[in-house]
């Protein structure tokens, strides 16, 4: 018996096409950072919070950090225990529709692929690490009608858990080799794999994941030959 499996042929990679036999029958998506450039509204929005509590402007890493967690996991490692009541306070009082929301840039080509995908007849749904206040991100920037359900940190906790991508699945009635979800951070890597949902990178070339997707271009050829099977 051949035990030398630095001489074994690796296996054959399967294309989209192979791994999508029954079609691709949905799309979950990740909202900041795959739809929105919004890291410099949550960075204004951090740092006005610690500005409220007499703190200095959040770090490269800090901010790196709070732009892929919940609000409350942000606040817990921004902000010194002693000032966190202060801090949630500011938070509670602070509008983030009016002061940063005009921040945030949806991606280009993002609407034209999703009104695409539901032309194609496919499910598009939203699982992020925002409260219930990404509903009036949607509302404001008009996409409420192309996601269901929304999952939000109001009512699963928040990845990389995967109960949020898990109730979505239920919700469908799919499985777990139906469909794709799209992040950018690592904690959208673990959510998925945790799941067992296939994982494609947005605009981060150091997650693993099946595909690397830089722009919203490339959904449309991606996409096109996998929707028609389903």
């Amino acid at each position: 018996m051949n035990t030398d499996f630095r001489t074994a042929a690796a296996p054959k990679a399967c294309s989209l096409e192979e791994e999508y036999a029954n079609g691709l029958k949905g799309i979950i998506f990740d909202c900041d950072g795959v739809l929105f450039d919004s890291k410099e509204a949550n960075t204004a929005f951090y740092n006005h919070i610690r500005n409220a509590v007499g703190l200095p402007k959040l770090s490269e890493a800090e901010a790196a950090y709070s732009h892929m967690v919940s609000t409350d996991e942000a606040l817990v490692r921004i902000i010194p225990p002693r000032l966190l009541e202060a801090a949630k306070e500011a938070r509670n009082q602070t509008r983030y529709s009016d002061k940063f929301m005009p921040l945030m840039l949806p991606l280009p080509r993002m609407t034209a692929f999703l009104d695409y995908a539901l032309e194609k007849g496919m499910r598009l749904a939203l699982c992020t690490n925002r409260s219930d206040s990404v509903h009036k991100v949607l509302e404001h920037f008009e996409l409420s009608r192309f996601f269901f359900p929304v999952m939000t940190v109001s009512q699963v906790p928040p990845k990389p858990d995967p109960e949020g991508l898990l109730r979505i699945l239920e919700t469908w009635g799919v499985q777990t080799c139906d469909v794709a979800y799209v992040g950018d951070s690592f904690v959208d890597e673990q959510a998925a794999r945790r799941a067992g949902v296939p994982f494609w990178s947005f605009g981060n070339e150091e997650l693993s994941a099946r595909l690397h997707l830089s722009e919203f271009a490339e959904f449309f050829s991606l996409v096109e030959p996998l929707v028609d099977k389903a």
